[in-house]
């Protein structure tokens, strides 16, 4: 079976894109293979690499998106569910198609992504929740280099003062950086449990 990748286009229009497409396969392999924590190590490098070089438009958030979700099932294959569930929302909120790829040739994890199958709905009645520390986003240097900056909104289900079924509010042509403001909300603290919607705005670095 040739690579789950290959069947989507991914551009290679520079070095960092072409050791990308190398680093996917591998890291698609390591979950078919159930070398979990290889495929998460190897995951986060990558999305480190692509929020410093990565461009904008369907093809990037395509890319981002993926490697995201190959992050995803590597930590349900570490059965760390909060956080596989955390960037199963993130993967299928920058690329929704995602939630309807056939993901099964990778096993049990893909299965597990399969099945999901659905974005949560964050219920209008639920109390606005109140933030007690705030980490702020740090702008991607892929956004500095590629002088793109716009507002990113986005929510969340707030549970027990943790942020989860992160979701984007507002669509967006630049996935790092919807990426840098969801792993930003991630590390947010609040009092009991609501909802919460934010919108972040990524500017030039201060002279």
């Amino acid at each position: 079976m040739r690579p789950l990748l290959l069947v989507f286009a991914l551009t290679a229009t520079t070095l960092s894109a072409q050791d990308w497409r190398g680093q996917l396969e591998m890291v698609e392999n390591d979950l078919r293979t159930h070398h979990y924590g290889h495929a998460r190590k190897w995951s986060i490098k990558l999305i480190n690499s692509m929020t410093d070089h990565l461009g904008t438009g369907p093809d990037a958030t395509y890319t981002l998106a993926l490697t995201v979700a190959y992050r995803a099932m590597a930590e349900q294959g570490l059965k760390k569910p909060e956080e596989a569930d955390w960037y199963w929302h993130v993967a299928t909120n920058l690329y929704p198609k995602l939630a309807d790829t056939d993901f099964t040739s990778l096993g049990e994890v893909g299965e597990w992504f399969a099945a999901k199958k659905r974005i949560d709905k964050i219920p209008g009645d639920l109390p606005s929740a109140i933030v007690v520390r705030r980490i702020e986003p740090k702008c991607p240097l892929s956004a500095i280099q590629g002088a793109y900056y716009q507002p990113v909104t986005i929510g969340a289900l707030i549970s027990d003062g943790v942020a989860r079924a992160p979701r984007l509010v507002s669509p967006s042509a630049a996935p790092t950086l919807v990426y840098a403001a969801f792993e930003s909300l991630k590390q947010w603290q609040f009092e009991g449990s609501g909802k919460y919607e934010v919108t972040v705005n990524f500017a030039p670095p201060a002279q």
